[in-house]
């Protein structure tokens, strides 16, 4: 998953692109400056982030939203002791909420694949048939070569392509890759056209092989196939168009001084040419002088001041900056908060006693905001409410403290409860004490899900969205090692001897899961246990022997160490599974199987006679 959002981070940041190049088409009249704005939108595309940039942009008040694919976390509510978990009869539990988002991506996510391999495949024959056919253009007669070559040395080309003659094709185009680029002229064009006129295209065709947009037609081709569905794309390509023209055009005017009469003479004669054509052929990558006729009216006019293109100033350093643009990936996050000082939960009143009768009804308070997963920490400490918007941590006086900005998606209590780390929001890791404040935080590779101590308080392990497992310093947050799994994961949990982690595997949309036990400080696979039913955390039994396995749909497994062999299996409640995914140390899955339930007997129907009677 982490191609996919990185891919859509690049989509995102091309949008913003796009945006900029349409500003900068109406305020710049410069051609070359507005092809190079549509260039770094289908740049950014294809160029993959290799270092993220986070932005402080947004206020310490804001909080980041979880993914639609990490709302399993909260998708039930639990507690850390054995009181019933609280239920809301009017809304919708987020569980169902994120199954619908869930499904919906990955239906948007098939059809992308599908839309990707299908341009593939159809550019792709294209491309071949269009081959085939410069395999049998013939030469041009030796006047049209010594003009192309004299044409190219005005040019500064020191070695020029190929100039052929090619039959069903509607204008002059230039097609190919590097050493193997042609430049093909329609045969039945030729004769129509005077040598004047007929020069001036074969430069409007070697300007383009000068500016290199045959290689820009292998980033269209690329960005096209990946980002099909993205409006960006589309506009870069019409963009690229007209900037192209309108360069090459500046070139064959200015650079190669050519009569502008003769010049527009020729290109109207090419779209007469092209519309007696049934079906010219236009192959991908092909740079063609009239590819389109909504251009020609806007190339026509600016043929009366056309000049030759200069170049940029500073465009080394311009080259620098844009090389750092397009390998970054900006990460919005929020400010540096400010100090929270402990105030008293607001949904809880003080009634005054004095002046009550003593037999008066008592009054009602309200009720604490709904908590999708409540952790105690061991020895009952502190304790962590997950609710809608906010993760709090309640300290035995009773004060509250919000462990913000943002709302993190896993908890893990340090050995001895004294200590806690949450993961996310987003790629951010954070330490805290027994008073809610902050010690060390850190950026993991990607958007943190899950977060563990080792039994002796020496390591912290993270699982990101990519599937990455960052073994970290608990005091600095400096990281140690790092491996990988499948992705995604959902959660994990540390063996007693703190050599082994589990990592959980499951979607709502399998009828089964797994777990995978990993060595630590091997980093290798040292088992996989099945279970039929998607798994959502697991858990070590003290002594090591047991696992038990918590799944989605409330279903629980224990299972025996190192065989897998399945101990027990029964229906028990969802906020189980979904707790111990959000804090492996609050002990919701249980360690010992529940007895099964006696069958319902009803002695009614078997003590009562039954009289029979013929009829």
């Amino acid at each position: 998953m982490f191609v996919v959002h990185a891919m859509l981070g690049n989509a995102a940041v091309a949008a913003v692109l796009a945006l900029l190049a349409l500003a900068i088409g109406l305020a710049c009249r410069s051609a070359s400056i507005r092809h190079a704005a549509w260039v770094l939108v289908l740049l950014k595309l294809v160029t993959p982030p290799l270092f993220s940039v986070p932005l402080p942009l947004l206020p310490a008040s804001w909080e980041a939203e979880p993914p639609a694919n990490e709302l399993s976390l909260f998708s039930a509510s639990s507690s850390g002791t054995n009181r019933p978990p609280i239920e809301s009869a009017t809304s919708e539990p987020l569980g169902g909420t994120r199954y619908r988002l869930a499904g919906v991506a990955d239906w948007a996510l098939a059809a992308w694949v599908v839309g990707t391999v299908a341009w593939f495949v159809w550019q792709g024959r294209r491309i071949e048939s269009f081959r085939r056919r410069v395999g049998r253009a013939e030469k041009v007669p030796p006047e049209v070569a010594e003009a192309a070559s004299r044409i190219a040395a005005s040019l500064g080309i020191a070695n020029p392509p190929e100039v052929k003659l090619a039959t069903g094709i509607g204008s002059p185009m230039l097609w190919g890759w590097g050493r193997s680029a042609v430049v093909l002229f329609p045969r039945d064009l030729l004769a129509r056209l005077s040598p004047e006129a007929r020069d001036t295209l074969l430069g409007h065709e070697l300007a383009h092989f000068l500016r290199r947009d045959h290689w820009v037609r292998v980033l269209e081709f690329l960005a096209t196939g990946l980002y099909w569905w993205h409006p960006a794309v589309w506009l870069a390509r019409m963009g690229l168009e007209a900037a192209e023209e309108e360069c090459c055009d500046a070139w064959v005017v200015g650079g190669l001084a050519a009569s502008p009469r003769r010049y527009a003479e020729a290109l109207l004669a090419t779209v007469d040419f092209e519309a007696e054509l049934r079906r010219p052929c236009l192959p991908p990558g092909a740079c063609a002088a009239n590819r389109s006729a909504r251009l020609l009216q806007r190339r026509l006019v600016m043929l009366l001041d056309a000049s030759r293109p200069g170049r940029l100033r500073g465009g080394n350093a311009i080259r620098l900056v844009l090389v750092a643009a397009l390998l970054a990936r900006p990460v919005l996050s929020a400010a540096t908060p400010e100090a929270i000082e402990p105030t008293p939960d607001p949904t809880v009143a003080e009634v005054p006693r004095q002046n009550l009768p003593e037999n008066r009804a008592p009054i009602k308070v309200a009720a604490e905001p709904r908590a999708w997963a409540t952790a105690a920490a061991p020895g009952g400490i502190l304790t962590v409410l997950a609710r809608d918007r906010e993760v709090v941590l309640r300290r035995p006086d009773g004060t509250t403290r919000v462990l913000g900005p943002g709302r993190p998606f896993a908890v893990s209590f340090a050995p001895g409860g004294q200590r806690l780390a949450t993961a996310g929001p987003g790629t951010r890791v954070r330490t805290w004490n027994d008073r809610g404040e902050l010690l060390v935080e850190a950026d993991a590779p990607d958007a943190a899900r899950a977060i563990a101590y080792t039994p002796d308080a020496t390591q912290l392990l993270i699982l990101d969205a990519a599937g990455g497992l960052s073994v970290l310093d608990p005091q600095t947050l400096a990281v140690l090692a790092f491996f990988s799994v499948e992705a995604p994961a959902n959660s994990i949990a540390i063996s007693p001897d703190g050599r082994t982690v589990a990592v959980s595997f499951g979607s709502w949309r399998d009828e089964t899961g797994r777990v995978e036990c990993w060595s630590i400080a091997e980093r290798r696979k040292l088992a996989t246990y099945s279970v039929s039913a998607p798994v959502g955390a697991a858990r070590f039994a003290p002594d090591g022997r047991t696992m038990v396995v918590g799944g989605w749909n409330g279903t629980v497994f224990w299972l025996s160490l190192p065989s897998g062999q399945l101990l027990a299996e029964r229906q028990l409640t969802k906020d189980l599974a979904a707790t111990a995914a959000f804090c492996p140390d609050a002990g919701t899955l249980p360690l010992e199987p529940p007895p099964i339930p006696p069958p319902l007997v009803f002695p009614e129907l078997f003590l009562r006679p039954v009289r029979m009677t013929e009829r």
